[in-house]
């Protein structure tokens, strides 16, 4: 009956209403939330956790990070208890996350309650950690390094149009030109497109240019594919090591 009892508290709804005394029991309000943080900022939410029991008193719970979290410890503020205050059967507590090391992928926090002599405990709480990049032409800007494929790696120069919003100019499109190369970038469909143009290559003569594309915020990379006179090309942009 007790074991019947856990499970049917620990599926109950989020908010639990009233207690009962017939069990000590202390659970997260479910097993997993999601938090997302912007590129180079931090983000709170906060967390409820339920018991069964009222008290006359604040009663304070001790919570852990579990082994199974992939998050850097340095990339999370987890307060190391929460307090229900007297005469309630809920607590709150809140997670900070900052943009570090949580990668393209995102990472996992895990939290639990430490044991404690007669609680019961519900299960842990996953918080999914991600990372938030939204589109900034000006992470795109300075040296950079052109892989080709098939053919090696090259270095360019890449600035902003001064008039168009989110263009950027390339420099050595090819390895083989003087000529400036321009690439339009696109936050709402998260593309990257070379408008047809003429380049002047190293042999003197004129080839069309088009091409398209995807970028990657965080990182400040794009990939590209490309038709016309130099259709087949594949190029990845990457920002030079300083």
């Amino acid at each position: 009956m007790l074991i019947l009892s856990l499970f049917a508290f620990n599926n109950c709804s989020d908010e639990i209403e009233g207690g009962t005394k017939d069990i000590n029991y202390v659970s997260f309000e479910g097993s997993s939330a999601n938090m997302i943080v912007e590129k180079n900022s931090t983000a709170n939410r906060e967390i409820k956790i339920y018991t069964t029991q009222f008290s006359g008193s604040d009663r304070v719970f001790n919570i852990k990070v579990n082994a199974a979290s992939t998050a850097d410890p340095a990339s999370y503020d987890v307060p190391t208890s929460v307090t229900v205050p007297a005469d309630s059967n809920v607590g709150a507590f809140t997670v900070g996350i900052s943009d570090v090391n949580i990668g393209d992928t995102g990472k996992k926090l895990v939290l639990g309650f430490e044991s404690q002599e007669g609680l019961f405990t519900g299960s842990n709480i996953t918080i999914n950690m991600q990372r938030l990049c939204t589109l900034n032409i000006n992470d795109f800007l300075g040296n950079y390094i052109i892989t080709e494929a098939g053919y090696g790696a090259y270095a360019t120069t890449i600035t902003k149009d001064p008039t168009v919003s989110n263009r950027i100019w390339v420099t050595n499109f090819w390895d083989w030109t003087n000529d400036l190369a321009y690439y339009d970038f696109d936050p709402v469909k998260g593309t990257v497109t070379m408008p047809s143009q003429v380049l002047k290559m190293g042999d003197g003569k004129n080839y069309t240019c088009v091409g398209s594309g995807t970028y990657n915020a965080c990182a400040g990379t794009f990939h590209m594919t490309y038709d016309g006179d130099v259709a087949g090309t594949v190029h990845d942009f990457a920002p030079a090591s300083n």
